[in-house]
């Protein structure tokens, strides 16, 4: 792994307002710099400065490419807000060696902090601000693995959680720029990344066993509330409420409009068969559910592929069954019913191309619907050589892209127009017999309510 290193930024008081205006509407800002010894598209620890005095904020720097003589542009994100943390404050915590190179970094522009001195503030930072060790060690983590694809059962089942993260974000905001910010700010505990490949650009992700992680465990605590609203509608069963792991919320806003993730799993990690998203819009009275699975790199021109098995048979009979039993709503009586498809099942194949931190980036991957998924499974589906089931992105053409299948769902074209309350509830509880995981994706769009109730 590469050495703990960090660097201390100052901006004077004419960029003040604006780069702090910037931070508080998306987190994250650009600058111009001098940083000669930045890779491109390398990620660091920064401490940012706005009045010479104080520590303000820590933060990711990212260099991209040049834009004038001797200066690049660095972005700037994922801001943690210090408190204005007074530098004799932390001077004082520092041995009296690390102590001259701390003064010495801190002042002008600010500079680079040698790897001892580094480790030092950042002990101290932790020890003035407890209440934000967690979010400080995030930040180091993402810097320590953002170049290795991480390896594991663990890191199969936190990329599935991932990409339905991914997805519903996608869904929420309407365009990519939410997903970006929040996934790239996710990073796992250190001390859970371990065998190291630097040839490969490997590591493993070792959970302990019976963990409770998640991949929303790993994301910012801004976006983090303890209970909501949905966890009473959709997870309250006699016996069970107390089985359920991990049962934090996610929540994000767009001016009116509001997405609360909550994350549900009966298992450790290492016992978990898969993960769904189910999203559910309270405008459109639609929901949609994504089960996802990992497709392996296969040699020659079919590249990734995915092998059905029992399992899937099952899940097929099972969403069959469930379709059977819920009546599909297709008579519509207003303009948000309006469905191409009413069906609301899909899979998504995900290549497992491994877990990466510090990446805003979903993985390519199958939208299939599950009509063309049973299609796919019969006798008239495709076949491998030995005539074995089997589904590529070549021999399964008609499937959906992360694009396609978010618009779609973004603008309620596609999804079920059945009664939620009931149908969700139960579709929750038999998924997690089933040893998945489930995601659960609410939007509301409390204008909207308003509007209905002034009405």
């Amino acid at each position: 792994m590469s050495k703990s290193v960090g660097v201390i930024i100052h901006f004077d008081e004419d960029q003040r307002n604006y780069l702090l205006s910037e931070e508080r509407r998306d987190h994250r800002f650009s600058d111009a710099l001098s940083v000669h010894d930045w890779e491109i598209k390398q990620v660091q620890v920064v401490l940012l400065s706005f009045s010479g005095r104080t520590i303000d904020f820590i933060a990711l720097a990212t260099k991209g490419s040049r834009v004038v003589t001797g200066k690049s542009r660095v972005e700037f994100s994922d801001l943690v807000d210090l408190g204005a943390i007074p530098l004799h404050e932390v001077e004082g915590l520092l041995s009296s060696n690390t102590k001259l190179h701390f003064m010495k970094s801190s002042t002008g522009r600010g500079g680079r902090l040698p790897e001892k001195t580094w480790l030092e503030t950042i002990k101290a930072l932790k020890e003035i601000r407890p209440d934000l060790v967690d979010e400080i060690e995030r930040l180091i983590s993402i810097t320590a693995v953002s170049k290795y694809r991480l390896k594991g059962d663990s890191a199969e089942i936190l990329l599935q959680e991932r990409e339905a993260l991914g997805a519903a974000l996608d869904i929420f905001g309407g365009n990519n720029e939410l997903r970006k910010g929040v996934l790239k700010s996710w990073a796992p505990k250190l001390d859970n990344v371990d065998n190291h490949d630097d040839d490969a650009m490997e590591a493993d992700l070792n959970l302990p066993q019976d963990s409770l992680e998640s991949f929303l465990s790993g994301i910012p605590e801004r976006y983090i509330q303890e209970e909501s609203a949905i966890q009473h509608d959709l997870f309250n069963w006699e016996n069970e409420r107390v089985a359920l792991h991990n049962m934090g919320v996610s929540r994000f806003e767009q001016g009116s409009r509001v997405l609360e993730v909550v994350y549900a799993n009966k298992n450790p990690l290492e016992r978990t068969l898969g993960v769904d998203l189910i999203y559910y819009n309270k405008s459109f009275r639609s929901f949609v559910l994504v089960q996802y699975k990992l497709m392996k790199e296969k040699s020659g021109v079919e590249g990734f592929c995915y092998r059905p098995d029992e399992q899937l048979d099952k899940e097929v009979a099972r969403i069959n069954d469930f379709q059977e039993k819920v009546k599909i709503k297709s008579d519509i009586s207003n303009h948000e019913e309006f469905r191409l498809n009413h069906d609301g099942f899909l899979y998504k194949l995900v290549p497992n191309k491994g877990l990466q931190a510090a990446t805003g980036k979903l993985i390519s991957g199958m939208y299939i619907t599950h009509g063309y998924m049973k299609f796919l499974l019969g006798g008239h589906g495709p076949k491998g050589k030995r005539d074995g089931r089997l589904i590529t992105f070549i021999n399964s053409p008609r499937y959906l892209t992360n694009t396609e299948f978010s618009g779609m769902v973004n603008r309620g074209w596609i999804g079920t127009s059945s009664d939620q309350s009931n149908s969700l509830a139960q579709i929750i509880s038999d998924f997690l017999e089933t040893g998945r995981a489930v995601m659960v994706a609410v939007e509301e769009d409390f204008a909207n309510k308003q509007r209905k109730t002034d009405a």
